[in-house]
């Protein structure tokens, strides 16, 4: 009886419909004739700090040897003298001379009173920030130049001064060329030269512009020493560099 049954039963099991397999199985076995892999990891996310402070860059003042930093268009340019003169520290070179002219020069010819240092600090104030706008961006925008300045940052004393001092006659290009720094040299001099627009008449001439051209690429040289060697100062001590 049984075996008469078994043909029966082994052909109605045949039209039964297959188990279903499990979610998990299917995944792993995929489409017939396709190739699966385990999905790794996600990718990581971008980091737009590192991005931020990569940016950030593009407007300092100066470059550390073999620092890669963002190359400035022409609008970057325009806009350099803008970031120089909005700096914590931007107004010291004024107060300095306006304070070393009330005491020891009477120059600009204001007088000795109080009201004068006041004349000579906004004389000095629209100086500096003048110099900065032909020496920083209109000159650099024209020339190719980088107006940024780039350290030595290693060697002896007198070498690290040294290098400050010549890039004030040495510029560099927006390539990496070297060449004659037309930016500060004449920059300041055209800077100079809208001095008798503003100063008062008793200093009004050709040798007070031509003395305070000397004096600016001075000025020029004494800040390439301060960017030569702020950073160190701001590594020992990091709460300096919010200044």
């Amino acid at each position: 009886m049984l075996i008469a049954l078994a043909p029966a039963w082994a052909q109605s099991s045949a039209l039964l419909p297959d188990a279903p397999r499990p979610a998990a199985a299917l995944d792993r076995a995929g489409a017939p004739g396709q190739v699966t892999t385990t999905p790794g990891p996600p990718p990581a996310a971008p980091n737009p700090t590192a991005h931020a402070s990569y940016e950030t860059r593009k407007w300092a003042q100066s470059v550390d040897p073999g620092e890669t930093v963002p190359r400035l268009n022409a609008h970057d340019k325009m806009e350099f003298w803008l970031h120089e003169e909005f700096r914590p520290s931007a107004a010291v070179p004024a107060f300095v001379a306006a304070g070393y002219g009330q005491l020891f020069l009477n120059d600009p010819r204001y007088g000795s009173d109080s009201g004068a240092f006041g004349d000579r600090l906004g004389a000095a104030f629209l100086r500096q920030a003048s110099m900065r706008f032909f020496a920083s961006s209109v000159i650099p925008t024209f020339d190719g130049e980088d107006p940024r300045y780039y350290r030595a940052a290693s060697g002896n004393f007198l070498h690290r001064i040294g290098w400050a001092g010549k890039q004030a006659f040495i510029g560099r290009l927006d390539n990496g060329h070297r060449t004659f720094n037309f930016s500060d040299i004449f920059g300041h001099l055209a800077a100079a030269s809208l001095t008798p627009t503003y100063y008062p008449p008793k200093s009004r001439s050709a040798g007070v512009v031509m003395r305070v051209w000397g004096t600016s690429i001075v000025g020029a040289a004494c800040n390439n020493l301060f960017l030569e060697f702020w950073p160190d100062l701001v590594r020992r001590w990091p709460r300096a560099g919010h200044l």
